[in-house]
């Protein structure tokens, strides 16, 4: 199957796995932090949100039968389709359905319903990409199987697009992105078990049966990495040539469009990780079966896409992001186990060393810190980062949230820990320069949502939202920006995982005493 698994071979994630300790089966010892009074105000003039501004906008899912909270889907792939939050609905039972939102329970509706198809299981309704006049998404009905389909935000104007894949067969669609005049740009990609060959296909949809049309061919004899960058109105994707020629390749949805931009590595089993887009730039990293790892930028043209900076064998290399003239990696050594923050200039030039994160651990034998998940806000001039510590079993042994803004002075630990769960990884996402969503643990509440403004005394829970009535978590997931609001998924005493929000604003009220 190619790439389609991921060309995952990451030995940053030692400690990942199945059946680990639970957070609240777990201990805070060592690892707790005082929480003080917090300034109020961040850089672009929104205050903290309060546990009073966050409250859940509609129960939409019935109690869950599976009853394991940190398992429990809820709503999720939210888009901002022409000013509206629209997302996805995924029922234990098979039902799926496309909603919308305006932040109130009554306008909060679901736009198409879908029901569960016959087999052993109905497959998501998922990948919602917005175009100026169009949204797509995948979806599965009874007579199709799963395809693409579009909407423009109506129960009448929602519809398959066309049966790429004749019949009750799914299509297996993947890197869906927008493109210009609302066009979208996808593959299609086709497993034959009988060579144990995908053949990789690039197609492009206006929204009509007759205006989706395949772009390119690639078939069977390359493989498509699984990892994309979009940049502006364009899709800049991996291809690998067997047995091992590396090309990054761009396409605007036009065949003339549609261009290798430059040939990256010859070398076999080299393969891109850590894809990190910023503005107009696109940073990726390239790894070799020799151990060395390649930075590289793009910005979309052949003259633009430079190799920065290489690093050994002895120690492994993650992209956080590009801050001003700077990108910015972490390096862990595989044998002192500690993890060095680095710059690397953008205009070329040798890596630089800024901060080395400390690591209680790193004399206790298998403690290996790797990084868990990276956010950066739209021209933000801050990187947050979750760093988790490994261990010889499937859990880590901490979590912890940083924020750089590229000097050693200014890279600080925000939390720890976060999760401990090897079941439940804690969510990064900045809303704002200064202001970041997250999860964390605590043994008094569980793994509820957090808040911070940057800074350590503007970093404080949000709210308890399972509360001690439910004596557990509720798990947020995929936080999102929407106007003026925050939405995420959250499990709470509809024993299921439903929608909530967070206002935003920039009128300040008291620090709240509840926490």
């Amino acid at each position: 199957m190619g790439w389609r698994g991921g060309w995952v071979v990451s030995l940053l994630v030692v400690g990942v796995g199945c059946g680990g300790a639970l957070p609240e089966e777990g201990t805070e010892a060592g690892l707790a932090q005082q929480h003080t009074s917090a300034p109020e105000v961040t850089a672009e003039g929104l205050c903290l949100p309060t546990a009073a501004g966050t409250q859940r906008v509609k129960s939409i899912l019935p109690p869950s039968e599976l009853g394991i909270p940190r398992f429990a889907m809820g709503p999720g792939s939210f888009v901002d389709f022409q000013g509206t939050l629209h997302f996805a609905v995924n029922g234990e039972d098979g039902r799926r359905g496309l909603w919308r939102s305006t932040g109130t329970d009554a306008g909060t509706t679901e736009v198409r319903f879908f029901p569960p198809t016959e087999g052993a299981f109905t497959p998501l309704l998922s990948q919602l990409t917005a175009t100026p006049a169009r949204l797509f998404f995948v979806a599965p009905d009874a007579a199709h199987g799963s395809e693409l389909w579009v909407s423009d935000g109506t129960t009448a104007g929602t519809r398959l697009v066309r049966d790429l894949t004749p019949g009750t067969e799914d299509s297996y669609l993947t890197h869906l992105a927008a493109a210009p005049g609302s066009t979208l740009v996808f593959f299609k990609e086709t497993y034959d078990a009988a060579t144990s060959a995908t053949r990789y296909e690039l197609w492009r949809s206006d929204g009509t049966d007759a205006g989706t049309v395949r772009l390119r061919d690639f078939g069977t004899t390359v493989d498509v990495s699984y990892l994309d960058a979009k940049q502006g109105n364009a899709l800049l994707f991996f291809v690998s040539e067997r047995p091992g020629a590396i090309s990054l390749w761009r396409t605007d949805g036009t065949t003339a469009g549609t261009v290798q931009l430059k040939r990256l590595d010859a070398g076999p089993d080299t393969y891109p990780n850590d894809v990190r887009t910023s503005g107009g730039l696109t940073l990726f990293k390239l790894d070799e079966s020799t151990g060395l790892q390649e930075l590289w930028k793009t910005d979309g043209t052949a003259g633009g896409t430079l190799r920065l900076a290489s690093f050994g064998a002895t120690r492994s290399m993650r992209v956080l992001g590009a801050l001003g003239t700077y990108a910015y990696v972490t390096t862990t050594s595989f044998s002192t186990q500690y993890m060095v923050l680095y710059r690397v200039p953008l205009a070329g030039g040798n890596p630089e060393p800024v901060f080395t994160l400390p690591n209680d651990y790193a004399s206790q034998g298998e403690a290996f810190p790797y990084i868990d998940a990276v956010s950066q806000a739209p021209g933000g001039r801050k990187l947050y980062f979750s760093v988790a510590i490994g261990s010889n079993g499937p859990a880590p042994r901490d979590t912890q949230l940083w924020v750089t803004n590229g000097t050693a002075g200014g890279t600080t630990l925000l939390r720890r820990p976060l999760s401990l769960s090897d079941e439940y990884s804690s969510p990064v996402y900045a809303a704002a320069d200064n202001l970041i969503f997250f999860s964390a643990y605590e043994t008094t509440a569980g793994i509820e949502p957090w808040v911070s403004n940057g800074s350590v005394a503007g970093t404080r829970r949000l709210k308890d939202i399972a509360g001690p009535a439910q004596g557990g978590s509720s798990y947020p997931r995929e936080f999102f920006r929407q106007g003026s609001r925050v939405y995420f998924s959250a499990y709470d005493d509809t024993l299921n995982a439903q929608l909530w929000s967070s206002a935003l604003s920039n009128t300040c009220a008291a620090p709240e005493d509840a926490l």
